[in-house]
C-alpha cells in the first residue's frame, strides 16, 4: 500500500494561496500529525514536493529528517512556482502542463528536477502532476529525466481513462494510479444523464454509485472501505495507492474539513493493516515490479 501525498504550500478555502506564503500544513501537518501516524503503523508514505516547498529551508529541514526514517521524497509540478514562466504572486495553482507547450512543460520538469538534486542531494524517482494533468508527452519526458514512477492518473476521473486501479508500464515509467474507481458505473452513468441530476440531493445519492477514491478528505471509512473490497473482489494482487493534500489535515488550510479527513484517516487505515496491507513507498513499488516479486497482471 502507498500513500501518496501532494505537499504544497497552505491554501485556503477556493484552493487559493494564502499570502503571505506559509507552511502550517508542513510544520504541524506533516510533522507534527501524518508521519507520527503512518510511523505508528510502520507506513512508508510518499512525499511529492511542489517547488515553494523545496524551497523553504525549515520544510526541507523536516523532510530531510523523515526521509532518513524511511518515507520517500518525490516531486509535484505546479508551474506557477517555477522556471520558465514562474508567477509566485499567483492567486492559485491552477496551470495544467498539458496547456504548455513541449519545450515549456519540459523545461518546468527539469527545473524542479534540479531543484530537488540541488536541495536534497539525490534524484527523485516518483512524481505527481499538478492539477493531474499529465499526457504521452510527460511521460516520455520523465524517462529522459531519470524518474521511474508515475502517479497522476486517477481512473474515471479528469477525463482520465477508466480503467481497474492497478499498476502498469507507460515505456520505462511505472504508473502507479490513485486507487478510484466506481461502485456501479453503467448505473452511475444511467443516473447522471437523467434530468434530475441537475437536482443537488439526487446527485449527491447518485454519486455513491460512481467513482470513489481511497481519499480520506472527501470519502467517509466505510465509502473507502466498499472500494477496497470490491478492487478486492477482481484482483488477486491489490496495489492501494491512497490519496491526499498535506494541508488537508489541518483546519481552514484547504476546501476540506480537516476534523472530517482526520477522523476517516485515522479509522481506514488501521482496517487495511488488519486486511493484510503494508506499508510501501512508490518507488519501492516500483523496485518490487522490476525484480519480479510482484507480478503484472493482464
Amino acid at each position: 500500500m502507498a500513500i501518496s501525498i501532494d505537499t504544497e504550500c497552505d491554501k485556503g478555502k477556493r484552493w487559493e494561496v494564502i499570502k503571505p506564503m506559509g507552511f502550517r500544513g508542513i510544520y504541524w501537518g506533516v510533522a507534527e500529525y501524518l508521519q507520527p501516524l503512518f510511523e505508528s503503523y510502520n507506513l512508508k508514505p510518499t512525499y511529492l514536493l511542489s517547488p515553494e516547498v523545496i524551497l523553504d529551508e525549515k520544510s526541507v529541514k523536516i523532510f530531510i529528517d523523515i526521509n532518513k526514517r524511511g518515507a520517500e521524497l518525490g516531486t509535484h509540478l505546479h508551474g506557477e512556482f517555477i522556471e520558465p514562466f514562474a508567477n509566485f504572486d499567483a492567486d492559485k495553482t491552477e496551470e495544467k502542463a498539458e496547456d504548455y507547450t513541449d519545450e515549456v512543460e519540459f523545461e518546468k520538469l527539469k527545473n524542479l528536477t534540479v531543484l530537488f538534486k540541488e536541495t536534497f542531494k539525490f534524484p527523485p524517482r516518483s512524481y505527481r502532476a499538478g492539477r493531474y494533468s499529465i499526457s504521452e508527452r510527460t511521460f516520455r519526458f520523465l524517462e529522459a529525466l531519470d524518474y521511474k514512477v508515475d502517479t497522476s492518473v486517477s481512473p474515471f476521473s479528469f477525463g482520465h481513462p477508466p480503467i481497474f486501479p492497478k499498476p502498469y508500464k507507460v515505456g520505462k515509467i511505472l504508473e502507479v494510479p490513485i486507487t478510484s474507481y466506481p461502485l456501479n458505473w453503467k448505473f452511475f452513468k444511467i443516473l447522471r444523464s437523467l434530468p434530475l441530476y441537475k437536482l443537488r440531493r439526487f446527485r449527491n445519492w447518485a454519486k455513491r454509485f460512481g467513482p470513489i477514491w481511497l481519499r480520506p478528505s472527501l470519502f467517509d471509512e466505510g465509502s473507502m472501505l466498499k472500494l477496497v473490497e470490491k478492487i478486492e473482489e477482481r484482483s488477486k494482487v491489490v496495489i492501494l495507492n491512497l490519496f491526499l493534500h498535506n494541508m488537508e489535515v489541518v483546519e481552514n488550510l484547504s476546501p476540506y474539513d480537516a476534523e472530517f479527513t482526520r477522523k476517516n484517516l485515522e479509522g481506514i487505515i488501521p482496517k487495511l493493516v488488519d486486511r493484510g496491507y503494508r506499508g510501501a513507498t512508490l518507488y519501492e513499488i516500483y523496485e518490487a515490479y522490476e525484480s519480479g516479486k510482484v507480478p503484472f497482471e493482464g
